[in-house]
């Protein structure tokens, strides 16, 4: 087998140095091996705090997966998730069952793509709960942990020695500090904008205390804190020490973008690197990593059971509209020996059975895939798989095809093509916007939450002067949306939800600052605001790239452009945007007469429009967006139509994506409170969803006015209604799921534009 640091290392250089302390190793709990990691404490303890990071494993479960318990015959304590049980599925429970107590913290814990740091933190009974280093709970009453046979347990749940509900995922840096009640700053730190572990191995730990790093294969319990306490093992083996860890996260199969249907759904195993098909044709299951936009990749695929001849291995477009992946787009090896290409079936290479290893080498800068099946290569297959994602799949209408992935946790079976990387992040390109480079999300984009106090107020806290700035007041429902931008000028504003020429309001903004605006809202004292906030380029400059001379305010490193111009009402008009590259959305409004604001997106294309300030879905029409269409220089408009009447004045707003900062697609709804899940390569921090083959809002969901999971905090761009808490999301590291039957963003079968923009991107997020 092929070392997968070997593989690591091999991408030296590749945001490196980003982390000041790294963690090697975790180990994987398999539910259905009962694992569990187990020892006796030598005396009564009231004061302590247990830290851990923890990757989730299988989502779905008929009961609690408990992170840690310790337990006697007449108390017993835990750390669980719990996804059936209880008022919120996959939220996390405190229990205290000598009190009869369950005590819920805030939010959910159902991000399986990335690890999230968990401080349980006891003072003389009292606890406080910690996700990230945010409170997620707080004054909870908890027993003193007694001394008992076998009490302390992590990973499981044991009452009077028999242990069950264990917990599936992966555990890293564990350690208990006996004596002290201690903050997550004693285990973590935040660098620019992401919570990362600390070395450990200054703390004072405590008679009790310990810290397992998972290094020593052999003894997966072995206590480094200089103590010996030493954890006793039961359903684990040495081949569970991975090196999937917070500060290097491996790809696996994602348990929330698995097919579905009456007949059920693919499940997962093993850290979710093993797949089982049920009965549904064309049963599918998704890696949690989109092939990079450049480099050469590669990972394998054992086959472990193969009924009917029906197994297929290969990377697929992974959108909601198409079924399963041999008949989506992609390109994938057929067990017969057959690919399919786009859906076409054709002949290809040998065919593969049970045991068999399928090795997928990409070369993404060539534009080639290339299938080996027990080291033998298959043929170069022409195809551009950046943005794809792996995937196993049934081919036919079987049940019990199962295939175990690697991404380079388990080791390779065989040695990878020269210079082909296993799918982690300490492995990913470096993004141009992110912690490691030299601007971050939040130097771009931004959201401020503040309360008006009925006087001037300086609303701080940005990184970068905003040049267009999007407000709403959270509270009031008769409140319309407020835009303002740096060519306009502060005070001049447009709304939204109305089609009204713009006004001058000066007291609402009166001036753009350096780290954010300054308003004077009197009229709301004590309501809660929102603005949402981008970066341009200072007041504009002159563009004469098109037809029609604009001033433009560009951020072409975020793809962001504010533009001003006057029409002329000549057809196929252009006017330059000032990006370099070909913006995916923009919404044009006149200033000086009314009339909707004109938005295009790219996944409806330019011969179609919708309105921001109306439900309307998207209509065909050929009076917006010109014969030929937008370019990497210009915008093309044609007469009239809204957005291009003799000696009218405008403004458009425009957005290009940014790989790993900003994201604009589709997707398909199922009408399911398990939504389909939507891959941004980043966690968002601003969502906004339009339906666009009916009549819906336009749903905005941001990052900050809840603070956790589901994101159900939300507004509607065409609406004057306050903040409310009814169509649910989930903001994942890498993505977003919706989590409602829900118009807005949900409706099954329904399609759905959305752009979104990076709290983090993907690489380094933890899971929210």
């Amino acid at each position: 087998m092929t070392s997968s640091k070997n593989l690591i290392q091999a991408a030296a250089g590749v945001g490196g140095g980003f982390y000041p302390y790294a963690v090697d190793y975790s180990v994987r709990f398999n539910a259905g091996d009962s694992p569990y990691l187990y020892r006796t404490l030598s005396g009564s303890i009231s004061t302590w705090t247990l830290s851990f990071w923890i990757k989730r494993g299988v989502i779905t479960s008929s009961s609690y997966q408990y992170l840690w318990s310790c337990a006697t015959s007449g108390s017993d304590d835990g750390l669980a998730i719990a996804s059936t049980a209880g008022s919120t599925p996959d939220g996390m429970y405190l229990f205290n069952n000598s009190g009869g107590l369950i005590q819920y913290t805030d939010g959910v814990q159902r991000d399986p793509s990335a690890f999230m740091h968990i401080v349980l933190s006891v003072n003389a009974g009292t606890a406080t709960v910690y996700k990230n280093n945010v409170v997620i709970g707080s004054s909870f009453s908890i027993n003193t942990l007694a001394t008992t046979s076998n009490a302390f347990t992590l990973g499981a749940y044991r009452s009077g020695g028999t242990p069950t509900f264990f917990t599936d995922g992966y555990m890293a840096e564990v350690a208990f500090i006996d004596g002290s009640a201690l903050t997550p700053s004693s285990f973590g730190e935040d660098k620019n904008g992401i919570w990362v572990p600390k070395d450990l191995s200054g703390l004072t730990f405590g008679t009790d205390g310990f810290w397992l790093d998972f290094a020593d294969s052999s003894n997966l319990g072995n206590d480094v804190s200089g103590n010996n306490n030493d954890f006793t093992s039961s359903g684990l083996t040495s081949s569970d020490q991975v090196p999937d860890t917070p500060t290097n996260n491996f790809c696996t199969f994602n348990p929330l973008a698995v097919s579905t249907n009456s007949s059920g759904q693919a499940t997962l195993a093993d850290g979710n690197l093993v797949a089982t098909m049920p009965a549904l044709y064309g049963g599918n299951a998704t890696g949690t990593f989109a092939i990079p936009s450049s480099g050469k990749w590669y990972f394998e695929v054992t086959v472990n059971a193969i009924p009917n001849s029906s197994f297929a291995v290969g990377l697929w477009a992974y959108t909601a509209a198409e079924d399963f992946a041999v008949q989506g787009t992609g390109v994938h090896y057929y067990s017969t020996g057959n690919k399919y290409v786009d859906g076409s079936s054709t002949t290809y290479g040998a065919s593969f059975t049970t045991n068999d290893v399928i090795g997928v080498a990409i070369d993404v800068d060539a534009s080639t895939v290339t299938f080996y099946k027990n080291n033998s290569s298959q043929g170069s297959i022409s195809y551009n798989v950046a943005g794809f994602f792996p995937v196993i799949s049934d081919v036919t209408n079987a049940s019990g095809e199962k295939g175990t992935a690697d991404f380079g946790q388990l080791g390779f079976t065989y040695t990878p093509p020269t210079g082909y990387l296993a799918l982690c992040t300490a492995n990913l390109p470096e993004p141009t916007i992110g912690p490691n480079s030299d601007t971050t999300s939040d130097e771009h984009f931004d959201t401020v939450l503040w309360t008006a106090t009925g006087s001037t107020q300086n609303i701080t806290g940005l990184e970068f002067q905003p040049d267009f700035v999007w407000m709403k007041d959270r509270d009031n429902a008769t409140q319309s949306h407020w835009l303002f931008d740096v060519i306009r000028g502060a005070g001049q504003l447009l709304y939204s939800n109305l089609t009204n020429v713009e006004a001058n309001f000066p007291y609402i903004l009166s001036s753009f600052n350096t780290d954010g605006f300054t308003t004077n809202s009197n009229a709301n004292t004590g309501d809660d605001f929102v603005a949402w906030n981008w970066k341009g380029n200072g007041s504009g400059v002159t563009n004469t790239d098109g037809s029609i001379t604009s001033t433009v305010s560009a951020n072409q490193d975020a793809g962001i452009s504010i533009v001003t111009y006057t029409g002329n009402a000549t057809a196929n008009a252009t006017i330059g945007h000032g990006l370099g590259v070909t913006p995916q959305f923009f919404m044009v409004k006149s200033r000086s007469s009314t009339g909707g604001w004109w938005t295009y997106h790219v996944s409806v294309g330019k011969d179609a429009y919708l309105d921001l300030s109306s439900t309307a879905a998207s209509a065909s029409s050929a009076n917006y967006w010109g014969s030929t269409g937008t370019t990497s220089t210009t915008l093309q408009i044609n007469g009239g139509g809204g957005v291009n009447n003799s000696g009218s004045t405008y403004v458009a707003y425009c957005f290009a994506e940014i790989e790993s900062f900003s994201s604009f697609g589709t997707y398909t709804g199922n009408g399911s409170t398990d939504g389909p899940f939507v891959y941004t390569g980043f966690r968002p921090a601003f969502v906004m969803v339009k339906r666009t083959n009916s009549t819906s809002n336009w749903l905005i969901q941001n990052s900050k006015a809840l603070g956790y999971n589901p994101s159900n905090s939300e507004l509607y761009a065409n609406l004057i209604n306050a903040e409310s808490t009814a169509d649910r999301a989930d903001f994942l590291s890498n993505g977003f799921k919706p989590r409602i039957n829900s118009s807005e963003n949900n409706t099954s079968g329904s399609t759905y534009i959305y752009m979104a923009f990076a709290e983090n991107p993907f690489k380094y997020s933890n899971a929210r």
